[in-house]
Protein backbone atom coordinates (compact mmCIF):
# COMPACT_ATOMS: atom_id res chain seq x y z
CA UNK A 1 0.00 0.00 0.00
CA UNK A 2 1.13 3.72 -0.10
CA UNK A 3 -0.24 6.80 -0.31
CA UNK A 4 -1.38 8.58 -3.89
CA UNK A 5 -2.27 11.22 -5.54
CA UNK A 6 -5.38 12.66 -7.56
CA UNK A 7 -3.90 11.75 -11.08
CA UNK A 8 -3.08 8.54 -9.94
CA UNK A 9 -3.40 6.02 -12.76
CA UNK A 10 -5.82 3.83 -11.20
CA UNK A 11 -8.55 6.09 -11.74
CA UNK A 12 -8.39 5.66 -15.59
CA UNK A 13 -8.36 1.82 -15.19
CA UNK A 14 -10.87 -0.14 -16.77
CA UNK A 15 -12.14 -1.24 -13.56
CA UNK A 16 -12.59 1.58 -11.50
CA UNK A 17 -14.36 3.49 -14.94
CA UNK A 18 -16.61 0.68 -14.57
CA UNK A 19 -17.48 1.60 -11.18
CA UNK A 20 -16.92 5.15 -11.74
CA UNK A 21 -20.54 6.26 -11.67
CA UNK A 22 -21.51 3.94 -8.16
CA UNK A 23 -18.36 5.65 -6.29
CA UNK A 24 -19.27 9.21 -7.46
CA UNK A 25 -18.26 10.69 -4.06
CA UNK A 26 -14.93 9.41 -4.80
CA UNK A 27 -14.49 11.71 -8.08
CA UNK A 28 -16.39 14.17 -6.03
CA UNK A 29 -13.63 13.97 -3.04
CA UNK A 30 -10.82 14.45 -5.41
CA UNK A 31 -11.65 18.14 -5.73
CA UNK A 32 -11.03 18.38 -1.88
CA UNK A 33 -7.85 20.44 -0.59
CA UNK A 34 -7.55 18.01 1.95
CA UNK A 35 -8.12 14.48 0.64
CA UNK A 36 -6.47 11.80 1.33
CA UNK A 37 -5.86 8.46 -0.57
CA UNK A 38 -4.34 5.55 -0.31
CA UNK A 39 -3.72 2.25 -2.94
CA UNK A 40 -1.97 -0.65 -3.82
CA UNK A 41 -2.60 0.88 -7.50
CA UNK A 42 -4.34 -2.37 -8.40
CA UNK A 43 -7.14 -3.86 -6.26
CA UNK A 44 -8.69 -0.70 -4.29
CA UNK A 45 -8.86 3.05 -3.68
CA UNK A 46 -9.41 4.47 -0.29
CA UNK A 47 -10.33 7.79 -0.09
CA UNK A 48 -11.31 10.73 2.27
CA UNK A 49 -11.54 14.29 1.40
CA UNK A 50 -12.08 15.62 4.44
CA UNK A 51 -11.72 14.75 8.29
CA UNK A 52 -15.00 13.86 9.67
CA UNK A 53 -16.11 12.85 6.09
CA UNK A 54 -16.90 9.27 5.66
CA UNK A 55 -14.53 7.27 3.88
CA UNK A 56 -15.20 5.40 0.77
CA UNK A 57 -13.36 2.07 -0.23
CA UNK A 58 -13.60 0.99 -3.84
CA UNK A 59 -12.62 -2.37 -4.65
CA UNK A 60 -12.16 -4.17 -8.21
CA UNK A 61 -14.87 -6.96 -8.34
CA UNK A 62 -13.56 -10.37 -7.37
CA UNK A 63 -10.24 -8.40 -5.83
CA UNK A 64 -7.21 -10.00 -4.20
CA UNK A 65 -8.41 -11.16 -0.96
CA UNK A 66 -4.64 -11.46 -0.16
CA UNK A 67 -4.88 -7.62 0.16
CA UNK A 68 -7.66 -7.54 2.84
CA UNK A 69 -5.19 -7.71 6.14
CA UNK A 70 -3.53 -4.58 4.19
CA UNK A 71 -6.98 -2.87 3.17
CA UNK A 72 -7.83 -3.44 7.09
CA UNK A 73 -4.54 -1.47 8.54
CA UNK A 74 -5.13 1.34 5.64
CA UNK A 75 -8.58 1.40 7.42
CA UNK A 76 -7.29 1.86 10.75
CA UNK A 77 -5.32 4.76 9.17
CA UNK A 78 -8.33 6.87 8.51
CA UNK A 79 -9.82 6.18 12.47
CA UNK A 80 -10.14 9.41 14.62
CA UNK A 81 -10.76 9.87 18.02
CA UNK A 82 -14.67 10.27 16.82
CA UNK A 83 -16.73 7.74 18.77
CA UNK A 84 -17.66 6.19 15.00
CA UNK A 85 -16.11 6.80 11.89
CA UNK A 86 -18.45 5.96 9.04
CA UNK A 87 -17.26 4.41 5.72
CA UNK A 88 -18.61 3.20 2.48
CA UNK A 89 -17.99 -0.02 0.41
CA UNK A 90 -19.25 -2.88 -1.78
CA UNK A 91 -20.96 -5.92 0.02
CA UNK A 92 -18.19 -8.03 -1.29
CA UNK A 93 -15.53 -6.30 1.31
CA UNK A 94 -17.94 -5.81 4.15
CA UNK A 95 -18.32 -9.67 4.21
CA UNK A 96 -15.17 -10.37 4.28
CA UNK A 97 -14.24 -7.97 7.23
CA UNK A 98 -16.94 -9.64 9.14
CA UNK A 99 -15.92 -12.92 8.43
CA UNK A 100 -12.01 -11.67 9.52
CA UNK A 101 -13.73 -10.35 12.63
CA UNK A 102 -11.94 -7.14 11.97
CA UNK A 103 -12.24 -5.58 15.58
CA UNK A 104 -12.85 -1.65 14.76
CA UNK A 105 -15.91 -2.64 12.82
CA UNK A 106 -19.24 -1.83 14.67
CA UNK A 107 -21.60 -4.54 13.71
CA UNK A 108 -24.55 -2.54 14.78
CA UNK A 109 -24.26 -0.27 12.67
CA UNK A 110 -24.92 -1.30 8.84
CA UNK A 111 -26.66 0.34 5.87
CA UNK A 112 -27.57 -0.63 2.40
CA UNK A 113 -27.56 2.17 0.17
CA UNK A 114 -28.87 1.45 -3.57
CA UNK A 115 -27.03 3.30 -6.55
CA UNK A 116 -29.26 4.26 -9.50
CA UNK A 117 -28.50 6.19 -12.36
CA UNK A 118 -30.38 7.19 -15.85
CA UNK A 119 -29.22 6.90 -19.83
CA UNK A 120 -33.11 7.87 -20.93
CA UNK A 121 -36.07 8.41 -19.16
CA UNK A 122 -39.45 6.77 -19.19
CA UNK A 123 -42.34 8.87 -18.61
CA UNK A 124 -44.51 8.34 -15.54
CA UNK A 125 -48.25 8.76 -15.28
CA UNK A 126 -49.00 12.61 -15.31
CA UNK A 127 -50.28 14.42 -12.17
CA UNK A 128 -50.87 18.05 -11.76
CA UNK A 129 -48.72 20.89 -11.97
CA UNK A 130 -45.48 22.15 -13.37
CA UNK A 131 -41.52 22.16 -12.76
CA UNK A 132 -39.44 25.19 -11.90
CA UNK A 133 -36.52 26.36 -9.91
CA UNK A 134 -36.37 27.24 -6.70
CA UNK A 135 -36.15 31.05 -5.55
CA UNK A 136 -35.37 33.06 -2.54
CA UNK A 137 -38.65 33.24 -1.45
CA UNK A 138 -39.21 29.68 -1.55
CA UNK A 139 -36.79 28.95 1.00
CA UNK A 140 -39.14 28.72 4.56
CA UNK A 141 -40.74 26.01 3.26
CA UNK A 142 -37.92 24.37 1.80
CA UNK A 143 -36.08 24.43 4.69
CA UNK A 144 -39.04 22.61 6.49
CA UNK A 145 -38.88 20.57 3.80
CA UNK A 146 -34.94 19.54 4.33
CA UNK A 147 -35.51 19.25 7.86
CA UNK A 148 -38.28 16.91 7.81
CA UNK A 149 -36.59 14.91 5.02
CA UNK A 150 -33.40 14.43 8.03
CA UNK A 151 -35.47 13.20 10.35
CA UNK A 152 -36.78 10.27 8.13
CA UNK A 153 -33.33 9.44 6.70
CA UNK A 154 -32.60 5.49 7.83
CA UNK A 155 -28.59 6.35 7.78
CA UNK A 156 -28.23 9.89 8.14
CA UNK A 157 -28.01 12.07 11.22
CA UNK A 158 -31.03 14.34 11.48
CA UNK A 159 -29.88 18.15 11.57
CA UNK A 160 -31.22 21.11 13.63
CA UNK A 161 -33.49 23.91 11.62
CA UNK A 162 -30.66 26.07 11.86
CA UNK A 163 -28.23 23.71 9.42
CA UNK A 164 -31.48 23.05 7.22
CA UNK A 165 -31.50 26.73 6.77
CA UNK A 166 -27.65 26.80 5.62
CA UNK A 167 -28.02 23.90 3.46
CA UNK A 168 -31.23 25.33 1.60
CA UNK A 169 -29.26 28.23 1.51
CA UNK A 170 -26.38 26.61 -0.29
CA UNK A 171 -28.70 24.70 -2.71
CA UNK A 172 -30.69 28.24 -3.48
CA UNK A 173 -27.08 29.70 -4.24
CA UNK A 174 -26.40 26.79 -6.84
CA UNK A 175 -29.64 27.44 -9.02
CA UNK A 176 -29.83 23.70 -8.88
CA UNK A 177 -32.99 23.27 -6.35
CA UNK A 178 -35.88 22.03 -8.39
CA UNK A 179 -39.29 22.19 -7.22
CA UNK A 180 -42.64 21.12 -8.34
CA UNK A 181 -45.98 23.16 -7.52
CA UNK A 182 -49.36 22.04 -8.19
CA UNK A 183 -51.90 23.37 -9.98
CA UNK A 184 -52.96 25.72 -6.45
CA UNK A 185 -49.60 26.70 -6.19
CA UNK A 186 -48.11 24.82 -3.03
CA UNK A 187 -44.52 23.02 -3.19
CA UNK A 188 -45.40 19.63 -2.86
CA UNK A 189 -41.57 18.41 -4.08
CA UNK A 190 -38.07 19.21 -4.33
CA UNK A 191 -34.93 17.84 -5.21
CA UNK A 192 -31.11 19.18 -5.83
CA UNK A 193 -28.09 18.17 -8.01
CA UNK A 194 -24.66 18.63 -7.80
CA UNK A 195 -22.26 18.33 -10.82
CA UNK A 196 -18.72 16.81 -11.28
CA UNK A 197 -16.93 15.95 -14.15
CA UNK A 198 -19.85 15.18 -16.02
CA UNK A 199 -22.10 13.52 -13.55
CA UNK A 200 -24.90 14.99 -11.64
CA UNK A 201 -25.75 13.53 -8.47
CA UNK A 202 -29.55 14.03 -7.43
CA UNK A 203 -29.76 14.58 -3.55
CA UNK A 204 -32.42 16.11 -0.87
CA UNK A 205 -35.40 14.42 -2.91
CA UNK A 206 -38.47 15.03 -0.88
CA UNK A 207 -42.31 14.98 -1.11
CA UNK A 208 -44.44 16.00 2.26
CA UNK A 209 -46.15 12.94 3.73
CA UNK A 210 -49.73 14.81 2.71
CA UNK A 211 -48.48 15.18 -0.88
CA UNK A 212 -46.93 11.36 -1.25
CA UNK A 213 -48.35 8.90 -3.95
CA UNK A 214 -49.64 11.12 -6.01
CA UNK A 215 -46.80 11.22 -8.43
CA UNK A 216 -45.18 14.44 -7.74
CA UNK A 217 -41.79 13.20 -7.02
CA UNK A 218 -41.40 11.12 -10.57
CA UNK A 219 -42.75 13.47 -12.68
CA UNK A 220 -39.92 16.31 -10.81
CA UNK A 221 -37.56 13.50 -11.37
CA UNK A 222 -38.28 12.99 -15.08
CA UNK A 223 -38.46 16.45 -16.00
CA UNK A 224 -35.40 17.43 -13.95
CA UNK A 225 -33.25 14.43 -15.46
CA UNK A 226 -34.65 14.91 -18.99
CA UNK A 227 -33.13 18.62 -18.57
CA UNK A 228 -29.89 16.86 -17.35
CA UNK A 229 -29.86 14.46 -20.44
CA UNK A 230 -29.87 17.51 -22.38
CA UNK A 231 -26.72 18.78 -21.10
CA UNK A 232 -24.94 15.90 -21.43
CA UNK A 233 -25.00 14.98 -17.66
CA UNK A 234 -24.99 11.39 -16.63
CA UNK A 235 -27.92 11.55 -13.27
CA UNK A 236 -27.44 9.46 -10.66
CA UNK A 237 -28.12 8.98 -6.75
CA UNK A 238 -27.87 7.18 -3.83
CA UNK A 239 -30.66 5.97 -1.80
CA UNK A 240 -32.00 3.70 0.84
CA UNK A 241 -32.01 0.11 -0.95
CA UNK A 242 -34.31 -1.33 1.35
CA UNK A 243 -37.20 1.14 1.33
CA UNK A 244 -39.38 0.55 -2.06
CA UNK A 245 -41.86 3.57 -1.66
CA UNK A 246 -38.35 6.23 -2.00
CA UNK A 247 -37.34 3.96 -4.85
CA UNK A 248 -40.41 3.28 -6.79
CA UNK A 249 -40.40 7.48 -8.01
CA UNK A 250 -36.72 6.83 -9.50
CA UNK A 251 -37.67 3.53 -11.48
CA UNK A 252 -40.78 4.97 -12.94
CA UNK A 253 -38.86 8.16 -14.19
CA UNK A 254 -36.45 5.61 -15.83
CA UNK A 255 -33.50 5.17 -13.01
CA UNK A 256 -32.08 1.79 -13.45
CA UNK A 257 -30.59 -0.06 -10.10
CA UNK A 258 -27.15 -0.82 -10.34
CA UNK A 259 -26.72 -2.51 -7.30
CA UNK A 260 -25.37 -2.03 -3.38
CA UNK A 261 -23.02 -0.09 -1.53
CA UNK A 262 -22.87 -0.65 2.37
CA UNK A 263 -22.56 2.36 5.04
CA UNK A 264 -20.64 1.51 8.17
CA UNK A 265 -18.77 2.40 10.60
CA UNK A 266 -15.41 1.87 12.60
CA UNK A 267 -13.95 2.91 16.21
CA UNK A 268 -10.56 2.97 17.07
CA UNK A 269 -11.16 1.83 20.65
CA UNK A 270 -10.83 -1.80 20.21
CA UNK A 271 -14.22 -3.79 19.70
CA UNK A 272 -14.53 -7.25 21.33
CA UNK A 273 -13.54 -10.08 18.98
CA UNK A 274 -16.09 -12.03 17.49
CA UNK A 275 -17.32 -14.92 15.26
CA UNK A 276 -19.40 -15.20 12.29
Amino acid sequence: MKQIDINNEIFQSEEFQKDKYKFYLITQNLKSNSVILYSDEKNYVICRGAIGWPTWIWTKDSFDITKLDEIMQVIELYLTDSEKDKFTCKKELYDLLVKAGFDKLNLDDYFEMGTLSCKQTKKPKECDGKISISTIEDKPILVKYWFDDSQEMNGVDPISMEQAEKDVQKMLDSNNLYIWKNDNGKIVCMANYSEVDGQAKLSHVYTPTDERGKGYAANLIYSMTNDLLKRGLVPLLYTDYNYPPSNKAYINAGYDDTGILINFSCSKEKKKAFNK
